[in-house]
């Protein structure tokens, strides 16, 4: 079964490339991660819940922060330790006529950004 990329207005499967990463366990990064995406349906999962079940094909990525390394496999990519996504279509998701499920994604402003992680501290 293929897994879909979790950033609004993707969507790839993991059938479609072999550059899927899943979410760090890491608490701060994968906050980090969650933050870019900018989906509020996300905010309520925990670190493993999120590396367990989401992912983010390699276009959310620079490309400085992929690199193929040949210690384990010559096929083998892996991001580099700190690698953040920071490249995302944050058009609105209604106007996707591929968005995937029907689904539909509240993506989070700034400003609403901002307001929940002064609600969490």
């Amino acid at each position: 079964m293929p897994n879909f990329c979790t950033a609004p207005n993707c969507t790839r499967k993991s059938t479609q490339s072999d550059l899927a990463f899943r979410f760090l366990r890491d608490p701060a990064r994968c906050q980090k991660w969650m933050e870019n995406c900018r989906r509020a349906d996300l905010e309520d999962k925990t670190p493993d819940q999120l590396n367990k079940h989401y992912r983010l094909c390699a276009k959310h990525f620079e490309t400085s922060m992929i690199c193929r390394t040949i210690y384990f496999s010559p096929y083998r990519t892996v991001l580099r330790d700190n690698a953040i996504p920071t490249i995302f279509d944050l058009t609105s998701h209604l106007n996707n006529p591929h968005s995937r499920h029907g689904k539909r994604i509240k993506e989070l402003s700034e400003d609403e950004i901002r307001t929940r992680k002064q609600k969490k501290t």
